[in-house]
């Protein structure tokens, strides 16, 4: 007589092979929806980074440089070089004036007008203006030109102020910030293609022939295989380079006997200019710049 039916071991083999696939299954799961979150989270940051971007090039597009056929250190480019910019410690901070909405948005009351900007990455905990710094990213602030803020001598309405002006998050997840200046055309070697982009910028009565920014955004769970930052890197040209050398004339203009007159007039003032941008005690208003080192 057969008997018909699974044997006691044989349904423990079944449940043992259900299980197993299962968990496979489960693992499996969690794992794709991990890495999806994390690409997710990856692409949302450097979205948010690209836009960062191109407000900082446009900013610096539109860099403002008055054209009175002098120099001044009220709206020369400052560059404070803090190292390789792969972390908040080692970011660099950059300061120019400026026109239009580019970092500071249509609704600022500087939008319409000349005003002097500072970028640079702040860390979570950081005591910067009034309060910590809740998230690290990439901060903006913004002061109005020189000439439009109040005389005022026991006010201090410069950058060094940090309470006067509050820092404004342009984008999170950024980490680190590295900007390297080209002083001028000739520094670049056009026989090999490369461009000798300098980390030191001492010429702050004036302003670089081009910038080379990096950024460095964190990886998602902080996982890579190298570092724990991922670069990104844009190279802008600066459109009023020419008429910041010794006041030359503005875009456009072919008298060449009228931008060497002007050469002439400022060229005392020429290569001067402290590390950070601090100008001479004879210069008025630091326009946001540090003041001079001991």
């Amino acid at each position: 007589m057969s008997r018909k039916g699974f044997t006691l071991l044989e349904i423990l083999c079944a449940v043992a092979l259900v299980g197993l696939v299962t968990a496979l299954s489960v693992s499996t799961y969690y794992a794709i929806s991990r890495s999806w979150e994390a690409s997710t989270d990856y692409m949302d940051k450097m979205q948010r980074t690209d836009f960062a971007l191109n407000q900082l090039i446009s900013g610096l597009r539109s860099m403002y440089y008055p054209h009175d056929g002098k120099q001044d250190f009220n709206y020369g480019f400052v560059l404070i070089d803090n190292g390789n910019g792969e972390d908040p410690r080692r970011s660099d901070m950059i300061e120019w004036s400026k026109t239009g909405t580019a970092i500071v948005g249509n609704k600022s009351a500087v939008a319409d007008s000349v005003h002097r900007v500072q970028v640079m990455v702040l860390e979570e905990g950081d005591h910067d203006w009034k309060e910590d710094i809740e998230v690290t990213g990439l901060y903006a602030r913004h002061c109005p030109d020189p000439v439009l803020r109040p005389k005022d001598d026991e006010v201090d309405y410069t950058f060094e102020n940090d309470e006067m002006y509050q820092p404004v998050l342009i984008a999170d997840g950024i980490v680190g910030f590295n900007c390297r200046v080209l002083k001028s055309a000739e520094t670049a070697d056009s026989d090999l293609g490369r461009a000798e982009f300098e980390d030191e910028w001492d010429q702050s009565n004036a302003v670089p022939y081009k910038v080379e920014l990096t950024f460095h955004v964190r990886d998602p769970e902080e996982a890579s295989y190298r570092s724990n930052t991922a670069p990104i890197m844009r190279i802008v040209r600066i459109p009023v380079f020419e008429q910041s050398q010794d006041g030359a004339a503005p875009p456009g203009e072919d008298d060449g006997s009228a931008a060497a007159a002007n050469r002439d007039r400022a060229g005392g003032n020429r290569g001067g200019g402290n590390r950070g941008g601090a100008a001479p005690p004879d210069a008025g208003g630091g326009g946001g710049a540090p003041p001079p080192g001991p």
